[in-house]
Formats: structure tokens, sequence, C-alpha cells
């Protein structure tokens, strides 16, 4: 009997028009740098150190259930989320439905 353990599937390198699509969808996400680096990226503001850090744990929990990774740069009152799928070196689907579920965890404002 063989196990086998679960896969990520194969992600795939999106075209500059599919990439400025996806962005036009998300609200306050930008592109970072070029070439074979390109991210996508937004900061979040937050009142105190301790809501920064909140926000840092659940954007972890996330990306652990989601196995695709951000880059954080973390301070007092902010946090700069980062994606960018290193495997193929540049921003693929993935990248955006991360960025989503982090959106979604910062209630709307009112």
């Amino acid at each position: 009997m063989s196990t086998s353990t679960p896969t990520t599937p194969r992600r795939t390198v999106l075209s500059a028009t599919q990439v400025i699509a996806g962005l036009a969808k998300l609200d306050g996400w930008k592109l970072h740098g070029d070439g074979s680096d390109v991210a996508i990226e937004k900061t979040f503001h937050f009142k105190n150190f301790l809501r920064t850090m909140a926000f840092v744990n659940a954007v972890a929990y996330l990306a652990e259930q989601q196995n695709h990774h951000p880059e954080l740069l973390v301070a007092y009152s902010s946090c700069s989320v980062r994606f960018h799928t290193h495997d193929v070196q540049g921003i693929t689907q993935s990248d955006f439905a991360c960025a989503a579920l982090v959106d979604a965890l910062i209630p709307p404002a009112t």
C-alpha cells in the first residue's frame, strides 16, 4: 500500500495583462520590484503594536493553510505584506488569492 502526500498544484506565472487585471480587483495592492523579483504588496496600518502582531499572526495562519508564504515587514503600527511565487519567480494566481484572504482579515471601514 502506497501513501501519498498532498502536493501543491503547479503554479504558472501570470502575464503583465493578467497581473494588472488582478491588481484592479484588489484595493490598495501595488507592484513591487521588477523582473524575477516582482511581487504584489500592500501596507496595513494599526493603532498599536499588539494589533499589528495579531494581524501578523492571522496572516501566518492563512499562509500555512494556503501553503503560500508572504514576505512581511513588521513595524510598531504597520505591516507590509508582499506576495511572490518564488518557485516560478513571478506573480501567480496564488498570490492574488492569498492577497484577497489577507484583505478579508480587515473589517470594511464604516
